[in-house]
């Protein structure tokens, strides 16, 4: 197959891994971006064009920040290592104290809120926060059996390399 890399991880968990006998799953990938890979009735979902299931493009707040594609208030910008890190400079730049340097990896963020450091908690909760949204509104659009949520993002939230969820 080639294909991008949330499909075609979500394939692979679908045939191989934690999605294995389910017919209906939802992957998502918390990593640098937000990606989905959607498998639905058997199928991996892929649209008139193959770009179905960008799932971080997805606008979960209108005035929210702006996305690497331009476009404001995807689940991306908020979710993804790299809105992570946006919002973190942001608040730095604002004057908020913190033991991070000006311009933190996600990986550092994910470091210093595990030590207690209040700015980086609040910039993982955050995510969690709108990935929360983002996942529920998912799973009215999708109804998955099963949702995979994996990535650097995710393994750093939880030190895990993915979450599962059975949805029953």
């Amino acid at each position: 197959y080639l294909d991008n890399d949330a499909n075609l991880a979500g394939l692979a968990e679908w045939k191989f891994g934690a999605g294995h006998g389910h017919h209906d799953v939802l992957y998502l990938t918390v990593s640098t971006g937000v990606g989905g890979g959607v498998i639905l009735g058997d199928r991996l979902l892929q649209g008139h064009h193959g770009l179905a299931a960008e799932l971080g493009h997805v606008t979960i707040a209108e005035d929210g920040p702006v996305c690497g594609c331009g476009f404001r208030g995807h689940l991306e910008a908020f979710s993804s290592g790299t809105g992570i890190e946006n919002y973190v400079v942001e608040q730095l730049a604002a004057g908020r104290k913190s033991a991070l340097s000006e311009r933190p990896s996600a990986h550092a963020i994910a470091e210093a809120a595990k030590k207690g450091d209040e700015l980086a908690r609040e910039a993982y909760t955050r995510a969690g926060k709108y990935l929360g949204i983002g996942v529920a509104n998912y799973l009215h659009i999708f109804d998955p059996s099963i949702v995979i949520l994996g990535g650097g993002v995710a393994a750093n939230s939880a030190g895990h390399a993915e979450f599962i969820f059975l949805l029953r």
